[in-house]
């Protein structure tokens, strides 16, 4: 598809389904090989195989709607030219949003801005963590009808997404995303463009969504990250709203965390969850050291060079006759998800692997000789609630210790139990 220069893609919503006794769902396709990146695929409250359709294509509740953590602005565009039945409209899309991304004090916090000639600040990000509470924000703004100050709007914005208005470090790992709702036709003394590229030169990500049927699109595509294709979304009268809300929260689910080097986050996932990190490797040295340190849980770790959403291999298997294969006894030794140059999935234990203790464990990643920017990272959560700590050290750094163990020899001690268990259950038998 992208060969042939279709547009962006997004993970698909089938039918209504019945998830269980009390909650309904809605078909979805789960990843398998070849849909490795998750922006695609995957859901939250994985349940039963929907009906006539492919063993992967599963009834689900969501799409990790309890797992995302963002310090999310919305700017509302109340000028005359949107028009207060379409003001109403963005109003409903706010909305609808907030009630998706699991607002709370530890989760998703939320800043609001409305403008016209004016700016209102409805909220900033350390306000009001109800949900309730951002809704009645929401219902609280004024349609002014005024004239389009749109780079008034974009600034105000940069003084809201700050450490003083609750704007959080990268080390807590909560993307910073803006949208702003607008026809486009901002007509201020303040150009919007290069207010927005301040916002973006910070690591803030902006979407633009397009009101009405007469929207400047030279302006809205220039404001939001590029490429305008994937983060502009042009809703003419929000005529198909519940699609485009989907593919925000498809999105997000699966949007790494971006992480400078020599720096830790937090992070948590439920069970079976999933918190994907960005690492840029612009490193003196060769490798990077990776290191979690566990507060609550169990994890596994994966990374890769070129998929965004690293996963465990065993999540793409759908065969009632899976192969017992050595990576299928040696499950709980921490591995990688990698790809080989045709794309085929690939899933083998690493020898720079260190298993220190039950609380930490370290991954050495050796730097490709190409001009790779990033490593992805994808942490999976074992147990019920899993908190942790993810550090990344340069190890050309003099206090940074790189030293690998191979693990040849868990993998020969998992190998003799394997054996001597069988041997144990065939003498069994033969006694019996």
């Amino acid at each position: 598809l992208r060969q042939i220069d279709c547009t962006a893609l997004y993970t698909g919503q089938g039918p209504s389904c019945q998830y269980n006794s009390t909650h309904t769902g809605n078909c979805y396709a789960d990843c398998i090989p070849g849909l490795e990146d998750a922006e695609y695929c995957g859901c939250d409250g994985k349940g039963e195989r929907c009906p006539s359709s492919p063993p992967h294509v599963r009834c689900c509740l969501g799409q990790c709607t309890a797992e995302i953590k963002l310090d999310l602005g919305f700017i509302l565009d109340a000028s005359s030219s949107i028009g207060r039945t379409d003001y109403e409209l963005q109003r409903s899309f706010t909305k609808d949003l907030l009630r998706r991304v699991n607002v709370g004090p530890n989760k998703t916090h939320v800043a609001i801005i409305n403008y016209s000639t004016g700016i209102e600040t409805l909220s900033l990000l350390n306000q009001y963590y109800a949900l309730d509470e951002k809704l009645n924000r929401v219902n609280a703004a004024t349609y002014f009808a005024l004239k389009t100050y749109t780079g008034d709007a974009l600034r105000e914005a940069n003084r809201v997404f700050s450490s003083n208005n609750g704007l959080r470090p990268t080390e807590d790992g909560a993307p910073q995303v803006i949208f702003l709702i607008t026809d486009g036709q901002s007509n201020g003394q303040l150009q919007p463009i290069p207010q927005a590229a301040i916002l973006k030169q910070r690591g803030i990500h902006i979407f633009t969504v397009g009101v009405g049927n007469g929207v400047a699109l030279n302006e809205v595509h220039a404001i939001c990250t590029q490429p305008w294709s994937e983060n502009y979304l042009p809703i003419t009268n929000y005529a198909g709203l519940e699609q485009k809300l989907s593919q925000f929260m498809s999105k997000s689910c699966a949007e790494p965390i971006s992480v400078i080097e020599n720096s830790t986050v937090t992070g948590e996932c439920a069970k079976d969850k999933y918190k994907y990190f960005k690492i840029s490797i612009k490193v003196v040295g060769n490798k990077i050291l990776i290191t979690v340190k566990i507060s609550n849980g169990k994890v596994k770790l994966f990374y890769s060079f070129n998929a965004r959403n690293p996963k465990d291999p065993t999540d793409f298997e759908y065969s009632d006759d899976k192969p017992k294969t050595l990576t299928t006894f040696t499950s709980l030794i921490w591995a990688t998800h990698s790809f080989n140059g045709i794309g085929a999935r690939g899933f083998k234990p690493k020898q720079d692997i260190i298993r220190t203790n039950e609380d930490e464990v370290t991954l050495v990643v050796d730097k490709p000789s190409n001009d790779t920017e990033f490593v992805y990272v994808g942490v999976k959560g074992l147990d019920e609630q899993n908190m942790f700590l993810l550090a990344f050290d340069d190890c050309a750094n003099d206090n940074v210790d790189c030293t690998t163990k191979s693990i040849s020899s868990v993998i020969k001690f998992n190998l003799i139990g394997i054996i001597i268990l069988v041997l144990i259950s065939f003498l069994s038998r033969m006694l019996n």
